[in-house]
Formats: structure tokens, sequence, C-alpha cells
């Protein structure tokens, strides 16, 4: 259940709030953002244990949406 409210959390609010930027997520939860993919992996690293999993995901802005329609 947890798992499914960080989905949908993450489909609705987090495009919003992070839209232009690059997001780390690691246990469902926002370690890092930026404008830089590299720059965030590095802030998250320094977060991470090395046996945990980094995702870096890139929320579009409405602008880049529409572009690529």
């Amino acid at each position: 259940m947890e798992k499914r409210k960080f989905d949908l959390r993450f489909a609705r609010e987090m495009p919003k709030k992070y839209a232009g930027k690059f997001v780390a997520v690691i246990n469902e939860k926002v370690i890092a953002a930026g404008k830089s993919r590299i720059e965030v992996f590095r802030k998250a690293e320094k977060v991470a244990s090395p046996v945990e999993k980094i995702g870096v995901f890139y929320f579009p802005t409405k602008k880049e949406m529409l572009t690529a329609l």
C-alpha cells in the first residue's frame, strides 16, 4: 500500500514541483534535485549506501511536453 501511495504522489505532485529538473530517488524519497543529471547523481551518491540503487528522473516543463507532441 505504501508503494502505491508513493507512485500516486510521484505521478501527481513531482512533475509540478520539479518541472524542468532532474530528481534522484532512493527508497521512495527524493534525495537531490537540480538542472544537471550528473550533479544530481553525485549528490545522491554522497547520501546513498553502496547497496542502495539511485534512480534519476527528469520532469519536463509543460512547454517541453507540448514540443514533444
